[in-house]
């Protein structure tokens, strides 16, 4: 506890004498930690260009990072962070570290793959994670996706064995968390059927990291509601509409018609526009780029406003294919035996 109270203290303080345009507004976590409302990603960047473009993050004013055990880029992030810190840019409590460990049972997943082996792989990951970041405790870690059966049925349960899996690795994070290794726990890509299983959880997660951005719809799959309703804070990733496949930004949000339409109109890009869509429901967004002028225009978002019709406009637009598709892993609020 003391731990946390330093660390909010000291959070107070920079907002008393750092301008503010330094630093990002934030949301706060039910904790009270603050997590900024746009983090730098380094998602498909390998070390030396995470560590790169992290560094400009810094520069362009970004106060937060996001990266992952399995982006297997840790190492490049945590050496981005040592330099400025040694260059005196910022102090490790100006910037906000977020990390996530792998799921648990996936086959693909070296370090997790083991599904009787939650609890003790996740606190390996936990204690890896810090390692390759060189730190002695992160602002926020999350469970990158759900155990790996909910890939199969899309919904987490006891039959399958998901819930069980989820409360192993939740136990191995509320450890973390209590040590003072971590300021704040949540999970990523979870479906209302996993969050049950952790509902008698002596801490509940604070953060749901999962897709969003414009063209799905202003609550895809009910979990941006479901969120609020549990006082999870929802966090997007793949602003833009990007995927796995393309490794690219969506045309039809770089170039739609209604998107340049009013970004023209508020003389900003059609990035800054999708980023303040977001924002602007109080939904915080992980942005990425290696440009150091692209990053500097990424937190250009509060000098400007998108009126209600606006709002309603983008949240009226639908890009086929990816309505209701928040997560990778799990779709479905009640844990059934079969979602087709």
């Amino acid at each position: 506890m003391l731990f946390l109270n330093r660390n909010m203290l000291i959070a107070h303080l920079l907002a008393l004498f750092l301008p503010s345009a330094a630093r990002p507004p934030t949301v706060t976590l039910r904790n009270k930690v603050e997590l900024p409302l746009v983090s730098a990603g380094v998602w498909q960047y390998n070390s030396s260009v995470a560590e790169a473009s992290i560094l400009a993050a810094v520069k362009a004013g970004f106060t937060a990072v996001d990266t992952a055990l399995d982006y297997w880029n840790q190492d490049g992030v945590g050496r981005a962070i040592q330099k400025a810190i040694a260059s005196q840019t910022m102090r490790r409590e100006d910037i906000f570290v977020e990390t996530k460990v792998p799921g648990c049972g996936n086959p693909l997943e070296n370090t997790t793959r083991n599904p009787f082996d939650c609890y003790a792989s996740t606190a390996r990951n936990l204690a890896f994670d810090l390692e390759q970041l060189n730190l002695t405790y992160v602002d926020l870690v999350i469970i990158h996706f759900p155990p790996f059966p909910s890939f199969i049925v899309r919904s987490c349960g006891e039959w399958t064995g998901s819930c069980q899996m989820a409360r192993a690795q939740w136990k191995a994070m509320v450890e973390f968390y209590k040590a003072g290794k971590a300021r704040a726990i949540g999970v990523s890509n979870y479906c209302p059927s996993c969050f049950e299983c952790l509902r008698d959880s002596e801490v509940f997660p604070m953060v749901n990291q999962v897709m969003y951005h414009v063209g799905m719809g202003a609550d895809p799959g009910g979990i941006v509601s479901y969120g609020r309703k549990m006082g999870v804070v929802t966090q997007a990733y793949s602003s833009l509409g990007n995927n796995p496949f393309t490794k690219h930004a969506d045309v039809r949000i770089l170039k739609g018609n209604l998107t340049t339409g009013i970004a023209k109109s508020h003389n900003v890009s059609t990035v800054q526009l999708a980023l303040k869509y977001i924002i602007s429901q109080g939904i915080a967004a992980v942005t990425k780029s290696s440009n150091p002028a692209h990053l500097k225009s990424d937190l250009d978002l509060w000098s400007w406003d998108l009126s209600e019709k606006e709002m309603d406009q983008l949240q009226a637009f639908e890009i086929p294919g990816v309505l209701q598709k928040y997560s990778f892993a799990c779709s479905s609020a009640q844990q059934q035996h079969l979602v087709v």
